[in-house]
């Protein structure tokens, strides 16, 4: 369960949290504060088939949006749940958006403690192993069809 938010919180800014910050957080214009959220409940899943992000996100049947945490919201679950960031540089990932356009907030939490965020376009085409077991963290979506697990 996240808290509510004012949404004024990047991860481009987010240096209290991360000892890396990738520059196309800037350089992609993702450093736009979102809208107020209220109290959220997301769930973690991790990946059991070989798929690129467009496979991963879109396979829940729902629109992108109704997926989607805030940046201040994945800041928000990064320091209250970081047991739940997938350790030894794998990554745990959150869908957001900026404008018109998703983006995928990579998370990497390193055997050494640091901890490092990139940013990737939905559409980048490269497929991830499932053998890295990496983890998604989504809004729960209320259907009558929920996925038990990430295809």
């Amino acid at each position: 369960m996240l808290g509510p938010t004012d949404g004024q919180e990047t991860l481009a800014r987010a240096a209290d949290v991360f000892r890396y910050i990738d520059s196309n957080f800037a350089n992609w214009n993702c450093d736009v504060p979102g809208p107020p959220a209220k109290e959220t409940s997301v769930q973690v899943y991790e990946m059991v088939r070989d798929s690129a992000f467009q496979e991963m996100f879109g396979g829940f049947g729902v629109a992108l949006d109704r997926l989607a945490l805030t940046q201040a919201q994945i800041k928000q679950f990064v320091k209250r749940y970081p047991d739940w960031l997938k350790k030894g540089g794998n990554g745990t990932f959150f869908l957001f958006n900026a404008g018109d356009e998703f983006f995928v907030a990579a998370m990497y939490l390193f055997s050494d403690g640091r901890l490092g965020a990139r940013v990737r376009r939905l559409t980048l085409e490269r497929v991830l192993r499932a053998k890295k077991r990496h983890r998604l963290v989504l809004k729960i979506v209320r259907s009558k069809s929920s996925p038990e697990s990430i295809s």
